[in-house]
């Protein structure tokens, strides 16, 4: 991660428009990916929140965490592991799970 003053500084050699973007990264030790990046914008500036760049809606990309009302824990409906219970309980009527094989 970059700190804010080098981010300052690449973006203020680059607004002067006299070195080169390989120039600029030489310059203050970073790379040339990172001076192409903010040169293009593409990446968000230091302590501004992600949000306020993407042009998406940032809250549809987020998962929907609930509780299962089966089990009880945090999950993104459905319950995967309600529902693999449920699929060995019919594929293994006599087979709980959790519980102890009985010896033979």
């Amino acid at each position: 991660m970059l700190r804010p003053y080098v981010v300052g500084e690449i973006e203020r050699l680059l607004g002067e428009g006299v070195l080169s973007r390989r120039e600029i990264a030489r310059q203050v030790g970073a790379s040339r990916a990172i001076v192409d990046r903010i040169a293009n914008g593409s990446r968000a500036g230091v302590g501004v929140a992600p949000e306020a760049h993407s042009g998406s809606d940032s809250a549809e990309l987020l998962p929907n965490y609930s509780r299962c009302p089966g089990c009880g824990m945090r999950v993104v409906l459905p319950c995967v592991y309600c529902r693999a219970v449920a699929y060995v309980g019919r594929c293994r009527p006599g087979l709980a799970v959790g519980s102890e094989r009985r010896a033979a």
